[in-house]
């Protein structure tokens, strides 16, 4: 049950969105004709003040959303959709009245169908001769192969984009970039950004009921650590369910799926790439430290007393019309995994069960370490691009509109899934929302996962965003080997991305 406090609060939350609508109605009246004028009538501490006092006379902006066939990763971020939470759907149709109203345009998305691959329209709608996309929305590793062929607009130099400011991710701002440009950003109307932060899930009751250490102390502590994670998951693992040999219902210490050995690394401080000092990417994943940090981060994924990989079930629960996923937050939820792998757009599911669960960051490599890092599975998190096709007017025209949309999705999309729907309803304590806060505020992304040097295929073994991960689950650790055999490709892919962003 949910603390009066936290109630009191959601409250406190609805009436701040109230008051969003009711400054949005005592701005200054516009002018009925357009104008280009790049002056501001207000101050940019309030909304839309750093925006042109612009109208388009009711012009559609026509935004490319990936569609519902994508399932849990669907784009639910620009227009209301039946799959939506309310709570969403109310946010969402806020904020388009807030940009609509305000700059006299029309919101229309145009969603992926089942079949069709959004950088594929892309490429026609440029190859086509068609101009029919104001904005494009795809995930971020699709925006960087397209921005690698030319398809969208450098965004640095347009003054209606205000990447400096908060409501625009500055750590995407700053890690998506090369050579100092953005093609591609993402900000506070990407509830995906968010959704697909890597974190862990625990189950408290099984805390309590093996004398364990309490692990968000331990993270306030700064002592979360990959050794202390392992040493609580082997205490709890055991073949529980009265059939020898470990089933998806046994008792699992820590439940894993095929892409987080390469969050674990992360989160241990290393990075597949970094940036030199003029913003271009340089293979960083090569040193003793990372495979010192790979050797545990296998040690752990290879000890049977410590985890199970969650889409080792397939076989079980498929005759059981469950999703390996589905499996693994039952198992949370049922206490029959204490720790569970998992991105933030998992936490909805298991706050709809009746179960005492907290929340966690990625342990670090070791108590050294002085910061923990989230990293974001980049696959399914969404980005905004202007494609080139668009007129150097019209390009102006939808910077603005995606700047607004960025700034009045803070206080009412960002709001509502980050503190109302994921901390005051599926988040059961205080201490989880404020692990939550910490997760979000260390987010990573890495070129490397990104763009995946190494092979036109990010699931790749011989990529840089997988090998890792194939390395993990092998059975044998040939970090050092496996590296050395696609650092050549790598490299050259490097150099070839480097050389396409100079010459631009």
């Amino acid at each position: 049950m949910k603390k009066a406090s936290r109630l009191l609060i959601l409250l406190l939350l609805f009436a701040l969105m109230s008051s969003v609508v009711a400054s949005c109605n005592t701005t200054p009246n516009e002018s009925s004709a357009e104008t280009n004028s790049t002056e501001s009538t207000t101050s940019d501490t309030e909304l839309f003040g750093n925006l042109p006092d612009v109208t388009y006379g009711d012009a559609e902006i026509t935004i490319l959303v990936e569609g519902d066939h994508r399932g849990l990763y669907q784009s639910v971020e620009i227009m209301q959709n039946e799959t939506s939470p309310e709570l969403i759907n109310s946010a969402v149709a806020l904020r388009n009245t807030l940009v609509e109203e305000k700059f006299k345009v029309k919101i229309v998305e145009i969603r992926t169908a089942a079949g069709e691959a959004m950088n594929q329209l892309i490429m026609n709608n440029q190859t086509g001769g068609t101009d029919l996309y104001d904005i494009v929305m795809p995930y971020i590793p699709d925006a960087a192969a397209l921005a690698l062929q030319d398809y969208f607009y450098k965004l640095n130099d347009n003054e209606n984009l205000h990447l400096d400011q908060p409501y625009w991710d500055q750590r995407s701002i700053k890690g998506l970039s090369i050579n100092e440009e953005n093609y591609f950003i993402t900000g506070d109307f990407s509830l995906l950004s968010l959704a697909c932060t890597h974190a862990i899930v625990f189950n408290k009751d099984l805390v309590t009921e093996n004398n364990l250490e309490n692990p968000i102390d331990l993270v306030k502590d700064g002592e979360w650590t990959l050794d202390k994670m392992a040493e609580m998951a082997r205490k709890v693992t055991s073949d529980s369910n009265g059939t020898a040999g470990m089933q998806y219902n046994d008792t699992y210490g820590f439940l894993v799926n095929g892409n987080f050995p390469t969050s674990m690394v992360v989160a241990s401080g290393e990075s597949l790439t970094g940036k030199d000092a003029n913003d271009l990417p340089i293979l960083t994943i090569d040193t003793e430290r990372a495979a010192n940090v790979f050797s545990k981060v296998f040690g752990i994924i290879n000890d049977k007393q410590v985890s199970g990989r969650i889409e080792s079930f397939q076989s079980e629960v498929q005759a059981l019309n469950k999703t390996v996923w589905q499996a693994a937050t039952e198992a949370v939820a049922n206490k029959k995994a204490l720790f569970r792998a998992m991105a933030v757009a998992d936490i909805p599911e298991l706050g709809d069960f009746e179960c005492n669960f907290g929340i966690l960051p990625i342990p670090k490599y070791d108590e050294e370490q002085t910061e923990y890092y989230s990293l974001i599975s980049t696959i399914y998190a969404t980005s905004a691009a202007i494609p080139v096709t668009n007129s150097q007017e019209d390009f102006n025209r939808a910077a603005v509109i995606l700047d607004a949309i960025c700034q009045a999705s803070t206080d009412t999309v960002k709001q509502n899934y980050y503190e109302v729907m994921l901390k005051l309803r599926k988040i059961q304590d205080d201490e989880s929302a404020e692990m939550l806060d910490l997760i979000f505020g260390n987010r990573v992304y890495d070129l490397g996962i990104i763009f995946g040097w190494g092979s036109a295929n990010l699931y790749d073994p011989n990529s840089l965003a997988n090998f890792m991960n194939t390395v993990a689950f092998s059975g044998t650790n040939t970090f050092t080997s496996t590296l050395e055999s696609i650092k050549t490709a790598v490299q050259a892919d490097i150099d070839e991305t480097v050389e396409i962003f100079q010459t631009d």
